[in-house]
This record gives structure tokens, C-alpha cells and sequence, in this order.
């Protein structure tokens, strides 16, 4: 028997790719998906904040194919970088055409200055050392560490560079000045296109593939996994065999878990792992036209609360009622810090309003907020020495931590149908 803690995406792929061999999906929600999942509030469709899918594995994209075929729309990605007063297109390191004279001027000879030196590739980088190596001291103090110290709640100094260079294109010379001119720079980026569901939020996605998945059980909470006597115990007292188990379960819960011989240092290890919250306003307005159609802006400034606000209604006119528009506002919190929705739904209203996305007179429809904990894993000293020492145990004691909070990684949505996949692969 093979027991899936957790039905998200990474834990529903590994089920159904597991196919005959004997398993069970445990999900402490009443409903599958993990964070793929979409809500329907006051006629309005909001995913747990921006959820959008970048395929590029071969095998990926024949199965979302399969399951869903002709249901997402294949869309070029528009972003932008709200700072200082103006919109810059992104990547904001190819794009400083409207900044003041001296910013431009300080990014651009700081960038020249930086390709004298090859990338780092030192593990032990710190990212604002990185971030400066890579893209110069004006880029980096001018969006590479407000932006990150906003997202993550955590000094860019503090943390590792490991999660990033793959995801931040490093642009050449030639980028850099023709952006800083005014000239575009198009496509760069991972997700210079992504796919949308064209009815209907992401949440389609993990709800089709759920109904693939015959054994599962939900609203079931996991309490402990004994690995002596190889049973996982729920909250109703109820002991279950298992042969292996498949955890997407954030790994300092399932790390809390564990008990028998030899874990005490794993719980300990648990103790030492960070995250950040996102704390996310999903609002409904009447008005369809919001942010000249952009899918996506970033707010590095520090007077501005939010560091980032996507428009669902941009990626879909779907998910909203006719004549009106939506949005979700993201806000970084610490692990442990209080929501102030009142106090936080102000500032943002506010800001919304200064900003010139949301009209003086527009009239918000729908509030709905969402909290998201853990949200973004904290990439530090910590998590570079316990996580490639911790998984790989775990495995060799039937423990197999995939997922982006299994596996305690940044990560995406065709990465966590891959992580089932390959796993279920391994474990046939």
C-alpha cells in the first residue's frame, strides 16, 4: 500500500500515474487541489492568488492535453513594473526607459561593470551579493532587493541565491541598453507565454484530474507517521498500513510528525525551517478595463503595501460577471505575524486608488481574502544544510517528500505533476 499524504497537484499526479498499483490519497481538506483550486464568490472565480501553467516537459503537456483537451487558451504573457511613478515593462533589468536620468545612467554602468565577472556560482552566496554580481548595484538597489525583501520578509543578505538563477534572466548588454532607450526587449523570461483555462479558474486542472484518482479520502488530518511500525495515524485514531508513503505535506509538519527510533534530530531539523505567508485580497470591481489589459504588475517601493497585483479578468473574461473586473492583491507577511485585513484592505484600497489601477468612482463588488501558510519557502543557510541531507533519508525509510512544500522548494505547476510522475515511476 502506498499512502499519498496530501491531494494537491503533486499528490493527485502521483495517484494517477500510479494507476493499479494499490494507494490511497488522504487530504485533511473537504476538497482536492491543494493550492489549484479555484472559488466561486459572488459570481466571481478567484484561484488562490496568480496560478498559471508553463509547460515545457513533453510529457506534461500531453497529459494536461488528454485531460483536458482544447480547455486552455495559450496566452503571451503582459507584465509590468509599477515604481517611482511610472510602468515599465518586464523584466525591469532590460526595461529602465522612463526612470529618472540617473537611475538609468547608475544601472547601466553598473551592469557593464558587472560583465567583467562571470556569474557565481558559489553555493554559499548570499542573494543581494549575487543579485549585485549578476546585475550591478543599480539594478539590485533599484527592484532585484526591494522586490525580494517585500515578497520574502526576510533581508535579501539572509538569504541563498539557490532558488533564482534559473527563473531571473540575466540580460546582455545590448538588452540593457536598448531597453534603457525605450526600445522593447520581448519574450525574455521563463514565462514569456503561459496557458489559462478559457471557462472557469485553474482549479479545473485538479478537479479533472481528482476524478481520475479512484481511492481517496477527504477531510481526513494525518497526526503522526510511526516509521517503526510503518502506520500512518489520523486524527480519528485510525492506524493505517503503508509499504510507502508519497508526503506533500510542507515538510516542518510532516518532520513534526515523524515518530520512532532516531527522529528526535528530524523534528529538531524541522524547527530550523522558514517560510514566508501571502496574504491575498481577491476583489471584485465594476470596472472591465483594469490595467490596460496587463496580466500582472510588481510593486517594489517600499510606500506601496502590496508587492504585487495580478487581474484574472485579463487572463479570462470568464471569471467574472459581464462588466466588471477582478484582481488579486498580494501582501508578504512573516511566519507568525498577525493579519490586519481592515488595516491591510485600506492601504491597499488606497494605494489601488494612487496608483491609477483602480478609478476614483469604481465600486468593489466582492472582498474575499485568503491567507496562504506557508507561502513562499525562506531559501537560507538552514534549508541549504537540512534539505539534501533530509529528503534523501527520508526516502531510505520509505518517505518519499516531493511537491513544493513536500520537497520544500520553489517550484510550479508542471514541476509538481513531473514530481508524481517520476515518483510514482520509482515506486511501481
Amino acid at each position: 500500500m502506498i499512502l499519498i499524504l496530501g491531494g494537491g497537484l503533486a499528490g493527485l499526479s502521483t495517484a494517477y500515474h500510479l494507476g493499479s498499483t494499490e494507494h490511497l490519497v488522504l487530504e485533511a481538506e473537504s476538497t482536492p487541489g491543494g493550492l489549484c483550486r479555484s472559488r466561486e464568490v459572488g459570481g466571481f472565480v478567484f484561484d488562490y492568488t496568480g496560478h498559471l501553467l508553463h509547460l515545457r516537459d513533453e510529457r506534461i503537456t500531453r497529459l494536461v492535453d488528454a485531460l483536458l483537451p482544447d480547455a486552455f487558451a495559450v496566452v503571451e504573457r503582459r507584465a509590468s513594473i509599477r515604481t517611482c511613478g511610472v510602468t515599465l515593462p518586464f523584466p525591469f533589468q532590460a526595461h529602465l526607459h522612463g526612470l529618472a536620468p540617473e537611475v538609468v545612467a547608475d544601472c547601466v554602468v553598473d551592469f557593464a561593470r558587472s560583465l567583467a565577472t562571470p556569474v557565481p556560482d558559489d553555493p554559499e552566496i548570499d542573494f543581494e551579493s549575487w543579485s549585485n554580481a549578476v546585475f550591478g548595484r543599480g539594478i539590485g538597489s533599484a527592484f532585484m532587493l526591494p522586490y525580494n525583501r517585500k515578497l520574502f520578509r526576510r533581508e535579501p543578505a539572509e538569504m541563498t541565491a539557490d532558488w533564482v538563477s534559473w527563473a531571473v534572466p540575466k540580460p546582455t548588454l545590448e538588452q540593457v541598453v536598448r531597453g534603457a532607450l525605450g526600445i522593447p526587449n520581448l519574450g525574455m523570461g521563463y514565462n514569456a507565454t503561459f496557458r489559462y483555462p478559457k471557462h472557469g479558474g485553474i482549479g479545473i486542472l485538479a478537479d479533472t484530474l481528482a476524478r481520475r484518482v479512484e481511492r481517496a479520502r477527504l477531510g481526513v488530518r494525518v497526526e503522526r507517521i510511526d516509521l517503526d511500525r510503518r502506520e500512518v495515524v489520523l486524527g480519528t485514531g485510525e492506524r493505517l498500513h503503508y509499504d510507502q508513503v508519497v508526503s506533500t505535506l510542507p515538510l516542518p509538519d510532516l518532520l513534526g510528525r515523524l515518530v520512532g527510533r532516531g527522529t528526535e534530530d528530524l523534528r529538531a531539523d524541522a524547527a530550523r525551517l522558514d517560510w514566508s505567508v501571502v496574504a491575498c485580497l481577491n476583489l471584485g470591481v465594476d470596472d472591465p478595463d483594469l490595467a490596460a489589459g496587463v496580466h500582472w504588475l510588481y510593486f517594489p517601493d517600499a510606500d506601496t503595501p502590496f508587492y504585487r497585483v495580478g487581474f484574472p479578468t485579463n487572463f479570462s473574461r470568464a471569471v467574472a460577471p459581464p462588466g466588471t473586473g477582478s484582481m488579486y492583491v498580494e501582501f508578504g507577511l512573516r511566519r507568525g505575524e498577525p493579519l490586519d485585513r481592515h488595516g491591510l484592505e485600506r492601504e491597499a484600497l488606497a494605494a489601488l486608488r494612487r496608483e491609477g489601477i483602480l478609478r476614483a468612482d469604481a465600486r468593489v463588488l466582492v472582498r474575499d481574502w485568503v491567507r496562504i501558510d506557508p507561502g513562499y519557502v525562506i531559501f537560507d543557510r538552514a534549508r541549504r544544510e537540512i534539505v539534501p541531507r533530509v529528503v534523501p533519508r527520508l526516502a531510505d525509510l520509505g518517505v518519499h517528500a516531493i511537491g513544493r512544500y513536500g520537497a520544500w522548494t520553489y517550484s510550479y505547476m508542471e514541476r509538481a505533476l513531473l514530481d508524481g510522475l517520476e515518483t510514482a515511476a520509482r515506486l511501481r
